[in-house]
């Protein structure tokens, strides 16, 4: 499909379900697609940075680039580190600064109208908002076609190549985890989850602020105890920019 040569199609993919489903999509109904850009916080799970290179390996064989981008602060665990402070529910600055911003200062550099894809499902559809800039629009082709998370996982499963299902994506320690993603980072990636509680701890704000309903050190005896935790999801509460 051709397109205005001042305009730019770019997926701003997420590395997880959604934004995969929403790549085989584009390519398989022949989108127009110039290149797919992933923004690198430094806090992906293992298994996100190894999906990242199965991507990548299938971008090639469609002749589609892939870019990786970051923050020129360094990684987000690092900064909050040094600044004694932890990523918010209430006020996203990490989101901001370390997804957005990244993305956008990149578009920049193309003197030319952004077409920005995002893998919002569609019963997500209450995220999908524009891009808040003049020289991006956001598409939501699987809410245009209104295409459900488990759409996305027989989109996948019906790829032109053996794909594998993606984890999660997000940060390890990010505090719109739910009780089941934090449950899942304890049980598979002890030192992960230890590197969160460290930076829980850090923060000159604790124990007011933490990442999650407990503290992290109190969750872990309580999960480790089989004692009864109460529920929780704030991915409810979350925009959505990195976990697609």
């Amino acid at each position: 499909m051709k397109h205005d040569g001042n305009e730019r199609y770019i997926l701003n993919f997420g590395g997880g379900l959604n934004s995969t489903a929403l790549l085989v999509f584009l390519l398989s109904r022949n989108y127009p697609l110039d290149e797919v850009i992933f923004t690198d916080t430094g806090g992906e799970l293992p298994e996100t940075y190894k999906h990242l290179g199965i991507i990548g390996s299938y971008l090639s064989q469609h002749d589609v680039p892939f870019k990786i981008v970051r923050s020129e602060n360094g990684a987000l665990y690092d900064f909050c580190m040094r600044q004694k402070l932890i990523p918010s529910r209430v006020w996203p600055w990490s989101i901001r600064d370390y997804k957005i911003a990244p993305i956008h200062a990149y578009y920049r550099s193309f003197n030319a109208h952004v077409n920005q894809y995002l893998g919002i499902s569609y019963e997500e559809r209450d995220r999908a908002r524009e891009s808040g800039v003049q020289y991006v629009t956001n598409v939501f082709p699987l809410v245009d076609n209104k295409l459900s998370r488990p759409d996305c996982i027989d989109v996948i499963m019906l790829a032109d190549v053996d794909l594998p299902m993606p984890v999660r994506s997000g940060c390890f320690f990010c505090p719109f985890n739910s009780l089941s993603r934090w449950k899942e980072i304890l049980e598979h990636h002890e030192e992960l989850y230890a590197q969160a509680r460290t930076l829980e701890e850090n923060s000159d704000n604790f124990p007011n602020r933490r990442l999650t309903l407990l503290t992290l050190r109190t969750l872990q005896e309580k999960i480790e105890k089989n004692e009864s935790v109460p529920d929780f999801n704030p991915r409810k509460l979350c925009s959505g920019e990195c976990l697609m």
